[in-house]
């Protein structure tokens, strides 16, 4: 039995986890908890939700490796708009396509943490993304009415892959959502248009979760620390 936890940006990433992640990820003998980043602290209050520093996050991550030492420790975090004080590659942005750059950002958190029990996930660009794996089942959750789905397939016609879809502060995929559905919510649309399109089609459509999905999944074929190989 392998248990995960898994670190998350917000309650939309927490029900992500919970409803859908979780259950498949179970299926496979690896066990899921997630909990929203912790933001401060006071009068015994914890506060969570929102990647407001990567000091608290960092502070965060290092707090559940001690605590439960026996399980391995993910994130979910948007790579748009990350805080200032993120651990960066020392090559420029532009070095890079975006899924370089984005694996050279989830290295460069690896290394800064320092815990092979830690396997880091950025979402490029932002959970959005994943709605435009199947805009027509996106469409069917936000009540798109013709026009609004023929812009929607518009916008993922334009991109390689939904998670191409930029990071501009107009146009990245939450701002595209708002602009079209202004009554769009996250928290409530974004796991439910998820789970009608379903991981496999998230997976198909979008690489670099997909790449974090099999890494999950693979967790429990892995054999325990010191368990022979064979040879």
């Amino acid at each position: 039995m392998i248990r995960l936890n898994i670190i998350v940006e917000g309650q939309t990433e927490e029900t992500f986890v919970r409803d859908l992640l979780a259950p498949h990820l179970g299926e496979r003998q690896v066990f899921v908890s997630a909990r929203c980043v912790e933001t401060g602290r006071r009068k015994q209050r914890i506060f969570r939700g929102g990647l407001v520093s990567y000091a608290k996050a960092r502070q965060d991550i290092l707090r559940w490796l001690a605590q439960d030492p026996q399980a391995l420790v993910s994130t979910m975090f948007d790579c748009y708009a990350l805080p200032e004080d993120f651990p960066r590659p020392q090559t420029p942005r532009g070095s890079a396509s975006i899924m370089e750059w984005v694996a050279r950002l989830e290295a460069a958190l690896a290394a800064d943490i320092g815990d092979s029990r830690f396997l880091p996930y950025l979402q490029v660009h932002e959970f959005e993304a994943l709605l435009f794996s199947d805009v027509a089942a996106t469409g069917q959750v936000l009540g798109a009415s013709p026009p609004q789905l023929q812009r929607l397939q518009e916008v993922r016609g334009a991109f390689e892959t939904p998670e191409h879809i930029n990071d501009s502060p107009e146009t990245a995929p939450s701002k595209r959502l708002i602009q079209l559905f202004p009554r769009y919510d996250k928290t409530f649309f974004g796991p439910t248009a998820v789970s009608r399109i379903g991981l496999e089609s998230v997976r198909r459509e979008c690489p670099h979760f997909a790449s974090w999905l099999t890494k999950l999944e693979r967790l429990s074929t892995q054999p325990e620390e010191g368990e022979a190989t064979g040879g």
